[in-house]
C-alpha cells in the first residue's frame, strides 16, 4: 500500500526548520536595552539545549505562514521514545503515524482507516521505494529534541532581543536569529534531516521563548518569496505522551 501525504514535502520543510532551531533560542532572564540587545550566540544555544533537554516531551504544530498547522507531533524521548503525527487540513487526505512499542504504524482517513505497521529494524522504514510512506516516516523518525545542537550553534551569528509579546496565550520574549545557513548545512553531511531544507545562504528568524527559555514559535520567510516560509510552533513542554497501538493493525507485505 502506498499513500504518499500530498503535502509530504511542505511538512518535511517545516519539521526540519523547527526541529533544527529548537537548540538555538535564549533566555528570557536577561533584559533588553531600549535599542533592544545583542547576545552571545554560544549563551544563547546553550541555555535554550539545557532548557529543552529538562523536558522529555513536546507538542510541535508545524506548518507555513500561510497554512500553520499542517501537521501536529506529539513527541517524548527516553529509553523507548515514542511519537503520534497527524496531517491536518482537509479530513480526506489526514494520515496518522504512530511510534509505539519497537514500530511505527500508519492509518488515518487516506489510506481508509487501515492500519499497517513495519518493525523499526526493518530496512523498508526508510526505503522510498517500499510499500510503506518511508519518506515523510523517515522525517518523523529523525526528531532529535534537542539534536544536533553543536552544528547549528556555529551558525547563528546573532540574536537580538526584541522584547516581551504574547504568543499563542504564553507570555513570551521575542528574539530574532540571524543564520549561517550555508556553513550550517556543511556541519550536518548529506543523511541530515536538515540538509534537505532548501534556504539562502543567510535567514532570519523570529523565535519566542517562555520564561522557561523553551520555544513558543518560531518562525521564517524568505526575503523575496513569500510562500516558502515555515511557522513552529512548541506546547505542553514535559506533558507526558501516551501514544496507543492501533488495534487490527497489519504489517506491511
Amino acid at each position: 500500500m502506498s499513500c504518499t501525504s500530498p503535502s509530504k514535502r511542505l511538512v518535511a520543510a517545516a519539521l526540519v526548520t523547527g526541529l533544527a532551531l529548537t537548540t538555538t533560542a535564549c533566555s528570557g532572564d536577561e533584559a533588553p536595552d531600549a535599542d533592544a540587545s545583542a547576545y552571545d550566540s554560544a549563551d544563547v544555544m546553550a541555555e535554550m539545549t539545557d532548557a529543552v533537554a529538562d523536558a522529555g516531551s513536546v507538542r510541535l504544530t508545524l506548518g507555513t505562514k500561510q497554512s500553520p498547522k499542517d501537521l501536529i507531533v506529539d513527541t517524548a524521548r527516553g529509553n523507548e521514545p515514542t511519537f503520534r503525527a497527524l496531517t491536518m487540513g482537509d479530513p480526506s487526505t489526514q494520515l496518522d503515524v504512530r511510534r509505539v512499542d519497537g514500530r511505527v504504524y500508519l492509518g488515518g482517513e487516506l489510506v481508509g482507516h487501515q492500519w499497517t505497521y513495519i518493525d523499526l529494524d526493518d530496512p523498508r522504514l526508510t526505503d522510498p521505494e517500499s510499500d510503506f510512506d518511508a519518506g515523510m516516516v523517515e522525517t518523523l523518525m529523525d526528531i532529535d529534541v534537542p539534536g544536533d545542537p553543536a552544528a547549528l550553534g556555529g551558525a547563528v551569528t546573532a540574536v537580538k532581543d526584541e522584547g516581551a509579546e504574547e504568543m499563542a496565550g504564553v507570555d513570551a520574549r521575542h528574539y530574532t536569529l540571524t543564520v549561517e545557513t550555508t556553513e550550517w548545512l556543511e556541519e550536518l553531511g548529506d543523511a541530515s534531516m536538515y540538509a534537505a531544507m532548501d534556504l539562502p545562504a543567510s535567514v532570519t528568524m523570529d523565535l519566542y521563548v517562555d520564561d522557561d527559555s523553551r520555544p513558543v514559535r518560531l518562525a521564517y520567510e524568505v526575503p523575496g518569496e513569500p510562500r516558502q516560509s515555515a511557522e513552529i510552533g512548541f506546547s505542553e513542554w514535559g506533558t507526558p505522551v501516551e501514544v496507543a497501538v492501533p488495534q487490527r493493525a497489519k504489517p506491511v507485505s
